[in-house]
């Protein structure tokens, strides 16, 4: 059956983040369809899924996810 792909993104990270080597799941396009992106840092994060609950899964390479701070406007 398949989920929301918003369900899906949320239940495929709660698997996927304990790994090391995984960065992120988000949600993004392929083929201009809806896919699950699964980020994965150094080639690691053990077997993904190519489809999880009825989405596509793509993996892209990427090293971690930092935080970044807003910048301020000058003159306000």
């Amino acid at each position: 059956m398949k989920q929301s792909i918003e369900n899906a993104q949320k239940r495929l990270a709660d698997e996927l983040m304990r790994r090391d080597g995984i960065s992120g799941v988000g949600i993004g396009a392929h083929r201009g369809e809806p896919c699950l992106k699964v980020y994965v840092s150094g080639g690691r994060g053990g077997k993904i899924p190519s489809r999880f609950d009825g989405h596509p899964v793509i993996v892209e390479g990427g090293g971690p996810f930092r935080a970044q701070t807003p910048k301020r406007r000058r003159g306000r």
